[in-house]
């Protein structure tokens, strides 16, 4: 299999919970990104585009989004305080 470089950007702090995760799990961050790739191309394929509460669920995900670019929210910082991680 060919193998191809890619760069991305991530936040910081996304970035350390992912190279966590990778030591945690013995893997490399490669590895890791890898496989949830593949886990979301897999889920992206099952999900039945057609089924109208699946675009209506997309549609409220769109508006919310829409709103959380319209203000400074950080939901890494949100997500860590729900779960009591500072």
């Amino acid at each position: 299999m060919a193998v191809a470089k890619v760069m991305i950007s991530l936040p910081k702090e996304f970035l350390a919970e992912i190279d966590h995760v990778a030591r945690e799990e013995h893997r490399t961050r490669s590895e890791l990104l890898r496989e949830a790739a593949r886990l979301y191309l897999q889920v992206r394929r099952a999900v039945p585009r057609d089924d109208p509460r699946i675009r209506q669920a997309v549609a409220v995900q769109d508006r919310l989004a829409a709103e959380d670019r319209a203000v400074s929210w950080d939901s890494t910082a949100a997500l860590r305080g729900w779960r009591g991680w500072r």
